[in-house]
């Protein structure tokens, strides 16, 4: 069981809960894991989480969940200690998924400088083009992507995940 100094939090991604496969891998992994239960609009999402994250802590956000994850970071980057980012929803194959006004911030997202970051993407996403997970990367100094062999569920790499977690944990 992983023990760290700060909040940790786990941010599912569209279709999640906290009783999903990675919420419940990671609560029995990570002492004291939060695990939110987040709307699927991406607004009342970052409402919810500006009232949950009132001191330093560490992110891992899947999905929607990691878009949700570089929002806050944008905005209270001294609120955040680390980022994990599974599959991040940095763009999309169907963009008819989300309103103009969210897809018009992706080219732009990037993560803060002073937040140590680890990306998981999966070779085989199918909802999440590789490019924008790349560009994001690119974009974002102290940021280091893997590709694995998965898909957008990640659910065949949950170890790796954790070995994500502990290297942002330990900056």
């Amino acid at each position: 069981m992983i023990k760290v100094n700060h909040p940790v939090f786990f941010f599912h991604g569209l279709k999640g809960s906290p009783l999903g496969i990675k919420s419940t891998f990671l609560k029995s992994q990570i002492n004291g894991i939060k695990l939110p239960n987040l709307s699927e609009d991406l607004t009342e999402r970052m409402e919810k989480v500006r009232g949950l994250i009132t001191e330093p802590s560490y992110i891992i956000g899947s999905s929607l969940g990691g878009l949700t994850a570089i929002l806050f970071a944008q905005e209270s980057p001294h609120l955040i200690k680390g980022l994990v980012l599974i599959a991040p929803a940095v763009g999309f194959f169907d963009a008819s998924l989300y309103p103009q006004k969210y897809l018009d911030l992706l080219p732009s997202l990037r993560v803060p400088s002073s937040i140590p970051t680890e990306i998981l993407a999966g070779q085989n996403d199918e909802l999440i083009p590789i490019k924008t997970i790349e560009a994001l990367a690119n974009r974002s100094p102290h940021t280091r992507l893997t590709v694995v062999r998965d898909d957008h569920s990640m659910n065949a790499n949950l170890e790796f995940i954790i070995e994500k977690f502990e290297l942002v944990s330990k900056v």
